[in-house]
């Protein structure tokens, strides 16, 4: 299922993509991924709740460069799992300089290593990412991320600005196919006798629903090209 037809099926959902913007001193984006963009058949869990959701917090002072990142599974059946997940960094930063923290898990997975360069990852039919975090998808259930699980970290810039929950909301370069994107995740184990995969993603930009939840909406920040 393309993108935009997916959209338009998901057009009666009252939450597509949120970003509920606190006061100036900090705020938190979450990002829902309830979009099959690749064509393949997507993951049995109903819509909405999201398949895979973002969370990204900079806590009650957005001044001292700290956020916490959220990746949580949350409506996978019991034989999906995540192969990768990817993100983007505002252009004015460089993703080497990303330092990650690992917080917490809830779950048995292996922790996914996470790479970082800037545009130095394609997802499936779409544009380029800057961080990656590679999941051991071919493991026994206590090996592989899926269902109910979620990891947490606390990511710093070693040098270069002030991060905050913004930064990550971003469009993925263009490198042709679908998108731009704010997020993409591989998914692993769908469909009959679990030997299907798919990519997931938000809606496509133009699509995104704005919410007025107490001046809460969505930006977004197109990089550089």
């Amino acid at each position: 299922m393309k993108a935009a037809a997916a959209a338009k099926t998901l057009g009666s959902m009252l939450v597509l993509v949120l970003a509920f913007v606190g006061s100036a001193r900090g705020s938190v984006i979450t990002f829902g991924l309830v979009v099959e963009y690749s064509g393949a058949t997507p993951p049995a869990g109903t819509v909405p709740p999201p398949w895979l959701t973002v969370t990204i917090d900079d806590g009650a002072d957005d001044t001292d460069g700290i956020v916490t990142l959220t990746l949580a599974a949350t409506n996978l059946t019991a034989d999906e799992k995540v192969k990768e997940w990817l993100l983007n960094l505002d252009s004015a930063f460089s993703a080497a300089n990303l330092a990650f923290t690992k917080v917490g898990t809830t779950g048995t997975f292996n922790d996914p290593a996470i790479n970082k360069g800037t545009n130095a990852y394609q997802a499936a039919g779409d544009g380029m990412y800057d961080i990656q975090f590679a999941f051991d998808y071919a493991g026994n259930a206590t090996q592989t991320f899926g269902a109910g699980e979620s990891i947490q970290y606390t990511v710093t810039l070693s040098s270069g600005g002030t991060l905050k929950a913004e930064s990550f909301n971003v469009l993925s370069t263009s490198a042709g196919g679908q998108g731009p994107f704010l997020t993409v995740a591989h998914v692993q184990g769908i469909g009959e006798d679990n030997e299907g995969s798919g990519s997931v993603t938000t809606p496509e930009p133009a699509t995104l629903v704005l919410l007025g939840l107490g001046g809460a909406g969505l930006v977004l920040s197109r990089r550089r090209r």
